[in-house]
């Protein structure tokens, strides 16, 4: 939907020229995929001019979450392609999901199908290599060795969403996360997590450093890494009240033939006007003016409503494939790599108001390579420099010379701006002081300590 253009003389006047189609796009466009949701039901149960849909109409060529799960189903692995109108989806239908998005060939599909089956509540795969071929033979009867099971797993890590899955164990767990958030003290990390994490635990900093003769700094930086990560990568889709999730991403940015593509998520009950209502308005005559003003109305909203959702749809569509355009690197690799990005960048190329773009990225969140990410991490102030760098990223150059300084002469903020200086980046020593503190990283007195 393009601009809505309003005389600015009062504020009564500009209420006055928005439409009704108008003022449900910004309600729209304002509500996450669980309020959108809730607001359909709703009108299923208000509207007796609208029916909901249970089957999908494979001549469409939008592509949305059924069908894709349809095709899963088309590849002989059982799956319930009605599935995504049960609101209590379990956490095995939420990767069942993800999967239909992956070009993949039939035997890979059915052999994820099957580890996903294998998958907990926190997330892990309790399963040996051995016990997943035989349940995969057994139930598939396919013939695969333990290469195969090690090679779907390890590809599984680092493809679906919440990241971490599909890991035997919580160590393994934070490994991959650690590795998907490109860190540059994996090697690092890797000896800490996994030989010493109970000590880590402990706080026996000095005991780890001195067994792998390492700095005491990176022996912290370790923990200060792990409480950003999530032990049980499940933990955020654990239903409330078993009956729906914390979250519902707005949309899933996933690699497709080393490009990232993006679905729109359509988790809701699909509808249409009755078609029962509208044949009784045109062929009897004979209905009360009332009644016919009222069936009348009702069909004018849910068209509206069909209308205005359609809209909500290719306005998330095109603002995310813009945003994944320019911040691809941001979501494949990490925080050092986010590009300098405002809303009025976006809103010019997508032609439509500033306003609409914050409504959009307002407490939304979507499913990426990296996990789920909240649409305004997106955005970041340009720093002036030589690359025009992001303020996020440049945060993450601090972060990195402070790791690198000698511990016992730390560098200042004074010292760090030159240094910044010299990489043809200019901020004040205040903002150096300030990025840092939003690090939670102590003055060079405090670290000298």
């Amino acid at each position: 939907m393009g601009k809505n253009k309003l005389v600015t003389k009062t504020k009564q006047s500009q209420k006055g020229l928005l439409s009704p189609s108008s003022k449900l796009f910004v309600k729209l466009i304002n509500l996450n995929l669980i309020q959108l949701g809730e607001l359909i039901d709703k009108e299923l149960a208000e509207n007796p001019c609208i029916e909901e849909l249970l089957k999908i109409d494979s001549s469409k060529e939008e592509i949305n979450v059924s069908s894709k799960l349809s095709n899963i189903q088309n590849d002989g692995l059982g799956f319930n392609e009605n599935i995504i109108e049960d609101k209590t989806l379990t956490f095995a239908d939420y990767l069942l999901r993800q999967l239909g998005y992956f070009k993949l060939e039939k035997e890979d599909k059915k052999i994820i199908f099957s580890i996903i089956q294998l998958i907990d509540e926190d997330g892990f795969l309790r399963y040996t290599n051995d016990e997943i071929i035989t349940i995969i033979e057994e139930k598939n009867k396919l013939h695969i060795n333990e290469i195969k099971i090690e090679e779907s797993i390890l590809w599984c890590q680092r493809n679906f969403d919440p990241t971490g899955i599909f890991s035997r164990s919580t160590v393994e767990s934070l490994l991959v996360q650690l590795e998907l958030k490109n860190n540059q003290n994996l090697s690092f990390y890797r000896e800490i997590i996994s030989n010493y994490l109970e000590e880590l635990a402990a706080g026996e900093f000095n005991l780890i450093a001195k067994e792998l003769n390492i700095d005491l700094e990176i022996v912290e930086s370790c923990l200060d890494a792990i409480s950003e990560l999530e032990p049980r990568p499940a933990r955020n889709f654990i239903k409330e009240q078993d009956v729906s999730f914390h979250t519902e991403p707005e949309a899933f940015i996933l690699e497709d033939n080393n490009k990232l593509r993006v679905h729109i998520n359509k988790n809701f009950r699909n509808f249409e006007v009755s078609s029962y209502y509208e044949n009784m308005l045109k062929r009897n005559t004979d209905l009360d003016k009332d009644v016919k003003e009222y069936i009348k109305d009702k069909i004018e909203k849910g068209q509206t409503l069909l209308k205005t959702i359609k809209e909500r749809n290719e306005i998330y569509a095109r603002v995310l494939n813009t945003i994944v355009d320019i911040q691809k690197d941001f979501i494949r690799k990490g925080d050092e790599y986010l590009k300098p990005l405002k809303l009025s960048d976006i809103a010019s190329i997508v032609d439509t108001h500033e306003s609409t773009i914050s409504r959009i990225t307002s407490n939304k969140y979507v499913g990426t390579p990296r996990g789920m990410i909240n649409m305004k991490s997106f955005f970041s102030n340009k720093v002036e420099s030589k690359d025009n760098q992001s303020s996020v990223a440049v945060r993450g150059i601090i972060n990195e010379i402070i790791e690198n300084e000698e511990k016992i002469n730390p560098i200042s903020d004074e010292t760090i701006k030159e240094i910044l200086a010299a990489k043809d980046i200019k901020i004040s020593r205040r903002t150096v002081a300030k990025y840092r503190k939003m690090l939670k990283i102590p003055s060079s007195f405090k670290r000298r300590l």
